[in-house]
């Protein structure tokens, strides 16, 4: 449930702040017309922990001392198609503050003392197979979030805000694209098998909200470690936030097809009926559209016809699985932390 996190190791002491900026490498701007400094930072990207995982240090003015910015299942686990559980994370946190003073060759800050920038929470929603998990993302692409920027790619979908960020994404894909070449390759094969099936809903919570949601004035380590409230946070962005908006947006097919007989033609209406059960629900016929078997033009034109016609999101069932909706819960029956709870044949 818990993925990035960034920490603030505050500091008061300038000349200290300037001593331990010699670990990091310096980045500079200058105005070349006034030659004066636009920007001056120091920064390192390092490799700790046994799965040598990357964790990002930058120093900051304001406020002063060290952000730093890490993936907790990548740093733990290797990999973060597995989950963390927020209890997990002070044993975590220890090694990888231990592992800080010595690259920093200081004793830092004890991380307890460390306010919270920036909190990924995270869940896995496990499918039967490829086409189950491809089904539910597609559903999850067509929903609207209202206030939020929408950012729609071939295997996930983006609700961008200043506050905090809601993703869904096909976990396989971004597994593939990232990851699969950092995991020894026995391993690899088997994450890659489960993490097709998967399909992950992540919140991106940055500071200001995240203060405004747990009502404190800073949030530490010790206030996100209840496994219960985590789980309660993802399960409010979800239903309060999310879904909240999918219900009135919602259509069975028989009021789909209701819609555009009567806003169209019977042979237009037929065709755009066709064309959004084939584009939405049928993968291979998705993807022939994709590769040439309809004009981009035309493709842009029926989902332009569609939008207008006020046409919804379908609610029926897939040809070999429940509602989606009944599936896309928290806590789910189906979701799991580790690789190592499904048996090889499972995975």
């Amino acid at each position: 449930m818990i993925d990035t996190i960034k920490f603030l190791i505050p500091m008061v002491d300038i000349n200290l702040v300037e001593q331990l900026k010699g670990n990091l490498m310096r980045f500079r701007k200058d105005d070349l017309k006034t030659g004066k400094v636009e920007f001056e930072f120091y920064s390192s990207n390092i490799e700790l922990g046994s799965y040598h995982r990357t964790v990002a240090i930058k120093s900051t003015n304001v406020p002063q001392g060290f952000f730093i910015e890490f993936s907790a299942p990548k740093y733990a686990k290797g990999n973060n198609v597995e989950m963390i559980h927020p209890h997990e994370l002070p044993e975590i946190i220890a090694r990888l503050y231990d592992e800080l003073c010595t690259h920093m060759n200081y004793k830092l800050l004890h991380y307890s003392l460390w306010p919270i920038y920036r909190l990924d929470v995270c869940y896995n929603w496990i499918f039967k197979d490829v086409n189950e998990a491809t089904y539910a993302m597609d559903f999850l692409r067509r929903i609207d979030f209202p206030r939020k920027k929408k950012y729609i790619y071939d295997t996930s979908v983006m609700f961008k805000g200043s506050a905090y960020t809601v993703k869904f994404y096909a976990k396989g894909a971004e597994f593939d694209a990232h990851d699969y070449d950092k995991v020894e390759s026995d391993r690899a094969a088997s994450l890659q098998a489960w993490a097709d099936r998967i399909v992950r809903f992540e919140v991106n919570l940055k500071k200001t909200y995240l203060q405004d949601f747990f009502k404190l004035e800073k949030v530490y380590l010790k206030d996100i470690t209840d496994d219960d409230n985590i789980l309660e946070v993802l399960k409010y962005f979800l239903e309060k936030k999310v879904f909240f908006y999918v219900t009135a947006n919602s259509m069975t097919d028989e009021n789909i097809k209701q819609i555009l007989f009567e806003k169209f033609t019977k042979t237009k209406a037929t065709r755009l009926y066709q064309f959004y059960k084939d584009y939405y629900f049928n993968e291979e016929m998705k993807n022939m559209f994709l590769r040439g078997g309809l004009n981009r033009s035309t493709i842009y034109r029926y989902k332009k016809d569609l939008k207008q016609a006020g046409i919804g999101i379908s609610i029926e069932k897939s040809p070999t699985s429940q509602n989606i909706i009944e599936q896309l819960i928290i806590p789910s029956p189906t979701s799991r932390f580790d690789l190592i709870d499904y048996s090889m044949k499972q995975v």
